[in-house]
């Protein structure tokens, strides 16, 4: 995970729990998806514990920000600042990973590669994140494509090269309102979300803000998300 999202998180830990509204929802239905599954697990990208509030069992909170791991530790005190990609296990020890809201911040296919290598055979993998779809209006404010979400069958091509089986899949549309752009710029910045792809000027970032603050209309925001279970299994 690059540098530039791990500090656009640190900022926002403070002001997080109360604006990420749309993560703390998604939580709630993962946890449902989860509530059955027994032993030792990891939480991915755990920011401030919304999935963990949910469902309260053996978990370890995994988060590459340091201010989004001392929230955490509110709720759990057994939290680890870590980066997906590169995860400070042994390899085939815990019985299941989660993961909310957490993984299209992350080169996918390191991130599976690493939960494939702690999890014991038959370990669970259930998460949700983000498809290509999601985040219309801020492409339609800037005039060009900000986020690289995948789609959901290059997402389920990097799990079964990883020798994980699909038990449950479906997605699910969220949307948020805002009176207009610059509302919802801000609501960006207060949930992580860095606007404008990487390598941009100074000159270059105001102007994005200058079309945020021009779009006086209502914004709606849309994140498109997908929903799986899967299950390690040795080929």
């Amino acid at each position: 995970m690059n540098k530039i999202i791990k500090l656009s998180f640190s900022r926002a830990a403070d002001i997080y729990e109360k604006e990420a509204v749309i993560q703390k929802h998604s939580a709630k239905i993962l946890s449902e998806i989860a509530k059955d599954i027994k032993g030792k697990g990891i939480d991915l990208g755990c920011g401030t514990g919304f999935l963990y509030e949910y469902i309260k069992k053996d978990i370890i909170g995994i988060d590459i920000s340091f201010n989004m791991a001392n929230h955490y530790k509110r709720k759990n005190k057994k939290v680890v600042v870590a980066d997906i990609e590169n995860l400070p296990f042994k390899n085939n020890i815990f019985d299941f990973a989660l993961s909310n809201f957490s993984l299209h911040w992350t080169d996918l296919k390191k991130s599976v590669a690493e939960i494939k290598r702690v999890l014991k055979e038959n370990g669970y993998f259930i998460f949700n994140m983000p498809v290509k779809g999601s985040l219309k209006i801020v492409e339609t404010i800037i005039g060009e494509e900000n986020f690289d979400f995948l789609d959901k069958n290059q997402l389920l091509k990097i799990l079964k090269e990883n020798d994980f089986i699909i038990k449950q899949s479906f997605e699910k549309e969220f949307f948020i309102s805002f009176k207009d752009g610059i509302s919802l710029l801000e609501h960006l910045h207060k949930t992580g979300s860095a606007v404008g792809k990487k390598g941009k000027t100074v000159g270059e970032k105001k102007k994005i803000v200058d079309k945020f603050k021009n779009y006086t209309k209502p914004a709606f925001l849309n994140y498109k998300l997908i929903f799986i279970s899967a299950i390690y299994k040795k080929i």
